[in-house]
């Protein structure tokens, strides 16, 4: 299950649907065997859990071998069977994980309209993909396709699915459903213009037996098998005469079997107060390598909390598991109480390589005044981050100049854009915005800049007011505009705003720049391409980066991308930190790392498990305040360690 559901193309993000761990370079190899939380003698060699346990045991007896029935022998075919474990196989099963959603999700869909990371995160555990990204080595892998086969002019690709693939109603997995999973998201009316655009790129599959699907891609990218590999899989029995707009209403609420290892159903949905996600019990592939030591709790309980303050509260109270910590300031003031002293609650800081994507503020160029790029710029420098970054985050963060901060794919010539309203002045007066008002206010053909900020969360507003104030001293009027994530996303799929304070989600192992900057999808409304962007050199290194199979060569065409972005100002940035901050209660086992070397706080869902030895010492701590816990060192750096080795080991391949 937790391999890397690289394909969750979203609404707002690109979201890792990531929920696994592990991977290791030889020198930190554990022994063969370990104890594991409940006791059990378990073996960490991967050798002993086989990538297809029972092979084909439930294939099809009339389908032959050469149609990937039963006795197929993958001659002629690639797989992955090398890979190391990705979850920690000492975990146990059962338990509850409960965590809290800032407000109720709009849709359970992750196709159309009105999406969250939220809906990427439930995605990647009720559906899999044709294949899916090793967390660490970012190989492909396989998942609902035991095998896959690329022609020579890489055109055409063959998938070979598991006849043991099984959705959650039982049915079987065949190459009926992976066209009909591609119908659905070719549909236009499913609202869903970037993923028309993605598979549409492909003529309409074949299927040359029950087990074997082939695509044809109609030019030779090499996205193609990316976007294909990770295609989900719904099942065409029940799609079957259900159209994109259909689709989009019967199924808002409620969510399609899948073969994943958790489910859904109408009657874990509370609606406006929780959702409850439950393992299956007749998961089809739970003894398969990829999936050993994940998946494990019984359910996972989210929660509404609206209030931010209040669910850190819950969390004391041990009403919830997890907090994900995304102030400076709490972290560095606030987790230092006796429940962090003594144990009981545990506090880390995570650092890993996951991909920082773009934070800031979002201008809509389709609109005045945001279609002057001497305005966007002049209110970049009225944004006086250095100063935030210092006192109000506590120098816990890096300034983002770049879309891809902190890569190879950053330009290091972008200009280093700081606080300066002498500068900020200068180009409002170029841009006409030099007259004012008996109120002082700045006016252009005597209507004064009123602009409109729209924001989701609360913990946002101590930057923002400080903008706003700046802004107010140049004689600029700024209106903070809150309201809950569910109509931020309506309005941001409609293209209803002018400034939208935006903080994406971990961007996908590979950059996808097509979502976010080609003009196709500028003016199309539910479309990741949110401020409007339109840049021919852009639509071209795009389609340039697209083909190229050379990793290196595809960084070059990125940097130069990135540096035309940049200066086009559509982001007024802000900051990004390499690590993810969480605190939870100290009754939960995860493997080396906490989370995947590439993922985020969502790992915890799918990777960790409920310890019973940790939760007996737990309470015997909360019955007797003299018991004390473990603490354990806040910091983790576990993989950039692992990095370190990993560049001892094969400095060349690391570069």
């Amino acid at each position: 299950m937790r391999a890397i559901a690289h394909s969750a193309i979203l609404s707002l993000v690109l979201a890792l649907s990531v929920a696994c761990g592990g991977g290791r370079p030889e020198s930190e190899q554990q022994t063969p065997a370990a104890g594991g939380t409940d006791g059990r003698q378990v073996s960490l060699d991967k050798n002993d859990y086989p990538v297809f346990p029972n092979p084909d045991s439930g294939a099809d007896p009339a389908v032959p071998a050469e149609q990937g029935g039963r006795g197929f022998t993958g001659e002629e075919w690639e797989t992955n069977t090398d890979f190391d474990l990705i979850g920690d196989p000492r975990a146990v099963k059962g338990g509850i994980f409960r965590e809290a959603m800032t407000d109720f999700p709009a849709t359970l869909r992750y196709i159309g309209p009105n999406l969250s990371v939220w809906n990427a995160m439930v995605h990647g555990l009720v559906y899999e993909s044709l294949l899916g990204l090793h967390p660490v080595t970012l190989e492909y892998i396989p998942a609902v396709a035991t095998h896959w086969q690329i022609s020579p002019d890489r055109l055409t690709y063959r998938f070979r699915l598991d006849p043991n693939a099984r959705f959650s109603d039982g049915m079987p997995v065949t190459s009926e459903d992976v066209i009909a999973s591609w119908r659905l998201m070719v549909d236009k009316t499913v609202q869903d213009p970037l993923r028309n655009a993605l598979f549409s790129n492909y003529e309409q599959p074949v299927a040359e037996s029950k087990y074997i699907v082939r695509f044809r891609a109609k030019e030779p990218a090499w996205t193609a098998l990316y976007y294909l590999s990770g295609l989900p899989i719904y099942p065409a029995h029940v799609l079957k005469g259900i159209d994109g707009a259909r689709y989009i209403r019967e199924y808002n609420d409620k969510m399609l079997p899948g073969t994943g290892e958790y489910l859904i159903t109408p009657a874990d949905v509370d609606k406006g107060r929780s959702i409850r996600i439950r393992r299956r019990n007749d998961y089809w592939a739970d003894n398969y390598r990829r999936n050993i030591g994940t998946g494990n709790f019984d359910e996972i309980r989210e929660i509404v909390v609206r209030d931010r303050n209040l669910e850190f509260e819950m969390v004391k109270r041990g009403d919830l598991d997890y907090y994900v910590v995304n102030r400076a300031q709490m972290w560095v003031e606030e987790l230092n109480f006796d429940r962090i002293q003594n144990g009981q609650l545990q506090k880390r800081k995570v650092w890993n390589h996951a991909p920082n994507s773009i934070q800031g503020i979002a201008f809509n160029t389709r609109r005045a005044p945001y279609d002057d790029i001497r305005l966007r710029k002049a209110l970049r420098h009225l944004f006086n981050r250095e100063l935030m970054i210092e006192k109000l985050t506590y120098s816990e963060y890096l300034p983002m100049d770049s879309m891809y901060p902190g890569t190879i794919y950053e330009n290091p010539n972008n200009e280093k854009i700081r606080f300066d309203p002498q500068t900020a002045v200068r180009l409002l007066t170029e841009a006409g915005w030099k007259d004012r008002n008996a109120q002082g206010l700045l006016v252009r053909n005597g209507a004064p800049l009123v602009l409109e900020l729209l924001y989701y969360s609360q913990a946002s507003e101590r930057f923002l007011t400080i903008y706003q104030e700046d802004l107010r001293k140049v004689g600029i009027t700024l209106n903070l505009r809150y309201v809950t994530p569910e109509t931020a996303f309506k309005l941001l799929d409609e293209q209803q705003f002018g400034m939208f304070s935006v903080g994406y989600g971990g961007g996908g192992p590979f950059p996808l720049p097509e979502q976010f900057f080609h003009s196709a999808q500028a003016d199309q409304k539910a479309s990741t391409n949110i401020t409007g962007f339109k840049e021919p050199r852009v639509d071209k290194l795009i389609e340039a980066y697209n083909l190229e199979f050379d990793v290196k060569k595809r960084a070059a065409l990125l940097r130069e991308l990135d540096g035309i972005v940049s200066a086009a100002h559509h982001y007024l940035l802000e900051w990004y930190a390499p690590y993810q901050r969480v605190v939870f209660w100290n009754k939960f086992g995860y493997p080396n790392g906490v989370f995947t070397r590439v993922g985020d706080y969502r790992d915890a869902v799918g990777l960790w498990w409920f310890d019973p030895q940790k939760n007996n010492e737990l309470q015997a701590s909360l019955k007797d305040p003299s018991k004390k816990l473990a603490v354990g060192a806040s910091d983790d750096r576990y993989w950039l360690e692992f990095a370190k080795v990993e560049e001892q080991q094969n400095p060349i391949a690391t570069r």
